[in-house]
C-alpha cells in the first residue's frame, strides 16, 4: 500500500507533459521522435512524437517545409475550427509552395528564421555562453596579421567554403567575375579550386582552421531573403577574419560592428570589390580597423552593434531567437491549446513569403562581360527610337495626304475618256462638291476639235489635256495635291496603273 502511495505522489509531483505531433520527418530523419522540452522554466513539459496514432491527443501539429506534401496534410477542418494548430517549420529559404497563398494559408503558425515568425529560430545561439554568436564575435583571433601575411604567400586573400551547387540568387555568376580580378581559394563541392588541407598527422583541418588562415571570407547566402542569415557569418567572426557579405538587405542584427565587414551591394561591380580587397590586403592598418572589436586592449562593448546586443544579448533564463527559445514557444502553444487558454483567431494564417530577391546576380555574368556593348546598344536603341518616331510622324502626314487624294480621284467623281487614252492623250470629267470647277479647261483644237473652259450648270468641267497618259497622271496628282494644300510625294501608283490599263483597251 505504501508503494502505491509513493508512485501516486511521484506522478503528482512530475510536471504535466503535452504531446506535440511532427506530421513529417525532418529531412527524412526521425530525430524529433522523443525530444523533450523541459528547459523553459515552465511548470510543464512537452514531448515531440511522429506517431500519428496520437493525433487525437495532440493540439499542435508540425510540418517540415522541405518535407511538405500537399496531398498529405492533417484534417484541415480541425485546423480551421481551432481544434488544432498547424505549424510550418523551416529554416531554409522559401520553397515554391511558400510563395503561394493556396498552401501557406492552411498554416496557423510559422516556426522560422524570420523575425516576423511566431517562433523565431535563427542559426545562432543567444546569450554569451560558449557557442553563442556574441561569444564567437568576442573570441580571440586564430592568427595575427603578421602570421596571415606569411600565409598569404601560399594562399589567396579570400576563401570560400561552398557545399550547395544551387542557389536562387545566382551567386556563382558573381564569383566567376570576381575571380577575374583577385584570387579566391574555393573549398567544398562546387567550383572547387583548392583541396581541403590536412595536418601532418593526417587529421583534416576543421572549418575554423581553414577559414582562420585568410584575411577575407565570402559569407554569401544562397538566397536573398529578409532575416535569412546562416552560420556563414559566424565562421569568419569566430576566427578574426573579415566577412564579405551578401544576404538580406538589413544585416544590423547580425553585425559585430558597423565597420566589421564588406558587402557586395556596396560595390558597383566585382572588379571594384576586388580592388578594395587588394587595397586592404596591402594595408595592415586599414585592414585591422575591421577587426578592432577583437582588440583585447581596448574596451569592446562600446564598439559592438546595439542591434546585435538587443537581439542576442539576453538575460539568462529568457527565451531568445534561437532553437531552445522557439521550442519553448511551441511548447507553450501546446499547453495553451490543451488548457483552452489560447485565444484562437480563425483568420490567422502565415501567408506567402514575398521577401526574397530571386536571381539577384544572374545578370552579372553577361552584364560585366558585355558592359560597353550594352551601353552602345542602349545609345543606338535611343537613336533608332527617335528615328522611328520621326518617320511615323511623317508617315501619318503622308497617309492623310493620300486619303485626301483618293477622295478626289474616286470613280464617282472622276472618269477617264477611253477615246483620249487610246489616242495617247487623256480626257477627264470632274465634278466638284460645291458645283464649281476645280481646274480650268485646257483645250488643244489641233488634237480634240472641241474645247471649253469654265463650269457647267451641273458643276461638271470637261478637261481635255493634250499630253501622254503618264505625264497627265503625274500632272493631275500634283494638281490635286496643290489644290488641297498638300505637300507630299505623288499619289499611290495604283491610279497610274488604272490609266495604263485603259490605254491598252
Amino acid at each position: 500500500m505504501a508503494e502505491v502511495t509513493n508512485i501516486i505522489q511521484e506522478r503528482q509531483e512530475q510536471p504535466k507533459e503535452y504531446p506535440i505531433l511532427w506530421w513529417t520527418k525532418w529531412f527524412g530523419q526521425t530525430i524529433e521522435e522523443g525530444q523533450v522540452v523541459n528547459y523553459c522554466g515552465l511548470p510543464y513539459t512537452c514531448k515531440f512524437t511522429l506517431d500519428r496514432t496520437r493525433y487525437d491527443e495532440t493540439k499542435v501539429i508540425i510540418i517540415h517545409g522541405m518535407s511538405f506534401n500537399p496531398s498529405d496534410v492533417p484534417n484541415l477542418g480541425d485546423v480551421k475550427s481551432g481544434r488544432k494548430a498547424l505549424v510550418l517549420n523551416t529554416l531554409e529559404s522559401p520553397r515554391d509552395f511558400q510563395i503561394k497563398s493556396q498552401w501557406t494559408d492552411i498554416f496557423t503558425h510559422l516556426w522560422s528564421y524570420s523575425f516576423n515568425a511566431d517562433f523565431v529560430q535563427t542559426y545562432f545561439r543567444a546569450g554569451r555562453e560558449e557557442g553563442s554568436l556574441i561569444h564567437s564575435i568576442l573570441a580571440k583571433p586564430m592568427y595575427t596579421i603578421q602570421e596571415k601575411n606569411v600565409l598569404r604567400k601560399e594562399l589567396a586573400p579570400v576563401a570560400w567554403i561552398v557545399s550547395s551547387c544551387t542557389s536562387t540568387n545566382g551567386r556563382h555568376f558573381y564569383i566567376n567575375q570576381l575571380l577575374k580580378y583577385t584570387k579566391v581559394d574555393i573549398y567544398g563541392h562546387c567550383m572547387k579550386n583548392k583541396d581541403w588541407p590536412v595536418h601532418p598527422d593526417g587529421r583534416l583541418y576543421t572549418e575554423r582552421e581553414v577559414v582562420g588562415r585568410y584575411k577575407f571570407y565570402l559569407s554569401i547566402e544562397n538566397s536573398n531573403c529578409n532575416d535569412y542569415v546562416s552560420e556563414k557569418i559566424e565562421r569568419p567572426y569566430s576566427v578574426g577574419v573579415v566577412p564579405i557579405l551578401d544576404g538580406p538587405k538589413d544585416y544590423s542584427r547580425f553585425l559585430a560592428t558597423n565597420h566589421s565587414s564588406l558587402r557586395l551591394d556596396d560595390f558597383a561591380t566585382p572588379e571594384q570589390l576586388a580592388h578594395r580587397i587588394l587595397e586592404l590586403d596591402k594595408d595592415d592598418t586599414a585592414y585591422m580597423k575591421y577587426l578592432d572589436y577583437k582588440d583585447s586592449a581596448a574596451p569592446v562593448e562600446p564598439l559592438l552593434s546595439p542591434d546585435l546586443l538587443k537581439t542576442f544579448d539576453i538575460p539568462q533564463g529568457t527565451w531568445g531567437p534561437d532553437e531552445p527559445g522557439a521550442r519553448c514557444g511551441v511548447c507553450k502553444l501546446a499547453h495553451d491549446m490543451a488548457e483552452g487558454t489560447y485565444q484562437f483567431n480563425p483568420n490567422k494564417v502565415i501567408g506567402p513569403d514575398m521577401t526574397c530577391y530571386f536571381q539577384k546576380w544572374s545578370y552579372i555574368s553577361w552584364g560585366a562581360e558585355f558592359y560597353w556593348w550594352i551601353i552602345v546598344l542602349v545609345v543606338l536603341g535611343i537613336f533608332a527610337g527617335a528615328t522611328i518616331l520621326m518617320t511615323c510622324r511623317k508617315s501619318r502626314r503622308a497617309r492623310r495626304s493620300l486619303q485626301v487624294l483618293k477622295h478626289n480621284l474616286m470613280p464617282s467623281r472622276c472618269t477617264i475618256s477611253p477615246r483620249g487614252i487610246k489616242s495617247g492623250f487623256a480626257s477627264i470629267n470632274t465634278t466638284t462638291t460645291d458645283g464649281t470647277a476645280s481646274a480650268k479647261a485646257i483645250t488643244d483644237n489641233d488634237h480634240s476639235g472641241e474645247g471649253s473652259s469654265g463650269s457647267s450648270s451641273s458643276g461638271t468641267v470637261k478637261l481635255h489635256i493634250p499630253m501622254p497618259v503618264k505625264e497627265f497622271a503625274e500632272w493631275f496628282q500634283d494638281k490635286a495635291m496643290v489644290d488641297n494644300g498638300l505637300e507630299t510625294k505623288r499619289a499611290q501608283p495604283q491610279y497610274l496603273h488604272d490609266l495604263q490599263k485603259y490605254q491598252r483597251q
